[in-house]
């Protein structure tokens, strides 16, 4: 029975919509049978007859009811609606979305891979440079389209930081900006898809990447890991063309390619007529040593395509990356994807190419390498100190994280169970393989969300977690 709440807030017509809708929707209101008419309801429910009527249009224009000229609506033969499915709980799922939120119950310290200090992020003279952008800005470009590959001005200074940086030497035309690092491989699927069809990458690698490739149809070759990079003879059986690496700090080993190796793998290009995509991911933060220049610097066939982000270095909140395509593979960018547009905002562009140009990057740049620094070394140190030999740190001396290795006979489930219940959060390392190894003793430490001053508790933590 239609009741009409004049009480809830609710508008009457919709009340009459919903009521109607739910009806037809569950099966309880038979197919082709009429309904009352408006004057009818109307009188009944005390309501106006426009009421009515707009209700019957909302029903009439969604399909839910059809109408006979001079005889009323009736109810249509619609599907009806299956009955909700059960939740299915993945406790995989669930640990990793709890896990994503700022603060985490019962946590007190969070070593998670990719978080940045709140206080890293230049948020005063990021604000400053928006106002100014939006109180200058020529009013056409707010109500336009941006440029197809990211705006001019941020593509020159990347060019400059490039060249500079990295000794990345390209024009600024060749640059192609996207919302970060998922855009970036999802667009490179789509740009060979049809020229290749299977993919080598790392083993172990960034799991995300390897789950793009393999969405997009390609097959996923894993190469294994050697102490000087990836295995140059497992990738030549592979009968790959293609593939995805992070040379200069691999993800998640740390491991360096040697420079000898980087030449075999632009021969095997060469030689394949193949490419590589080269993921500089962190290569701004670098301790105790020199940066290592980019493989693209030693590139002179035009067989590597650098993709970086500014995730690691500025905030990953402004999904901001972007890739340098040799010229061949930029003409058949621009051909395959003439009519798509820049996924990043005008304005996110406009403010970053203001702060580089008026030298706040690199300003900004070398106070976080200094942060990171601190933090990096009195982290090793203290585990070092805490855990001498029954602990082996692996591949740190760059970037946001390394690996550690755990000698009391626990295997990874064991450590970040035993570290959780001493309120630490520590990451498997087993899922960034192909196949999980048989025996696995080490956990992911990411350190870039850590403060200072936390670091020897949680670390005493960590030690009485694992070895008392």
């Amino acid at each position: 029975m239609l009741l009409i709440s004049r009480d809830s807030g609710k508008q009457i017509y919709l009340q009459i919509y919903e009521y109607y809708r739910d009806r037809i929707l569950s099966g309880q209101a038979q197919a082709h049978s009429s309904l009352p008419s408006t004057r009818h309801l109307a009188r009944e429910l005390s309501v106006s007859r426009n009421t009515v009527e707009t209700a019957y249009q909302q029903l009439l224009a969604e399909g839910y009811l059809y109408s006979r000229p001079g005889s009323g609506y009736y109810i249509s033969q619609v599907e009806r609606l299956s009955p909700p499915t059960p939740k299915i709980s993945f406790h995989a799922a669930d640990d990793v979305a709890e896990e994503d939120r700022i603060s985490v119950p019962g946590i007190k310290y969070n070593f998670q891979y990719g978080r940045l200090a709140p206080e890293s992020f230049p948020l005063k003279t990021w604000k400053r440079i928006a106002n100014k952008i939006l109180l200058d800005v020529d009013p056409n470009r707010i109500t336009a389209y941006t440029s197809r590959t990211g705006d001019p001005l941020l593509k020159e200074e990347i060019t400059k930081y490039l060249y500079e940086s990295r000794n990345v030497a390209c024009e600024a035309d060749r640059i192609v900006l996207c919302s970060g690092l998922l855009t970036v491989i999802s667009l490179l699927c789509q740009l060979f898809m049809g020229k290749f069809s299977t993919v080598a990458v790392e083993d172990p690698c960034y799991d995300t990447v390897r789950h793009i490739f393999q969405n997009h149809g390609y097959k996923v070759f894993p190469i294994p890991l050697r102490p000087d990079g990836l295995d140059i003879d497992a990738l030549r059986g592979s009968g790959a063309r293609l593939i995805y690496i992070t040379p200069s700090h691999q993800f998640p080993s740390g491991t360096v390619m040697s420079a000898s190796k980087r030449i075999k793998l632009l021969q095997w290009a060469q030689e394949q007529d193949g490419y590589i995509i080269e993921d500089d991911y962190d290569s701004e933060y670098r301790y105790n040593s020199k940066p290592l220049p980019s493989l693209h610097s030693l590139d002179n066939r035009e067989r590597v395509i650098y993709i970086n982000t500014f995730s690691k270095s500025l905030a990953p909140m402004l999904r901001l990356g972007y890739m340098v395509l040799p010229p061949a593979l930029k003409e058949l960018y621009d051909f395959k994807f003439a009519n798509y547009g820049c996924t990043v905002p005008l304005l996110t562009q406009l403010v970053l190419a203001e702060f580089m140009a008026a030298g706040h990057w690199q300003r900004h740049l070398r106070r976080i390498a200094l942060s990171s620094k601190k933090i990096h070394d009195l982290l090793v140190n203290e585990i070092q100190n805490a855990m001498g030999s029954q602990a082996e740190i692996q591949g740190n001396n760059a970037g946001l994280h390394f690996l550690l290795a755990v000698h009391n006979g626990m295997d990874e489930e064991q450590l970040i169970a035993s570290a959780r219940q001493e309120g630490v959060l520590v990451y498997p390392v087993s899922q960034y393989f192909s196949a999980p190894p048989r025996k696995n003793n080490r956990v992911l430490i990411g350190f870039g969300g850590i403060e200072a001053q936390g670091i020897p508790e949680s670390v005493q933590l960590l030690k009485k977690a694992w070895f008392q």
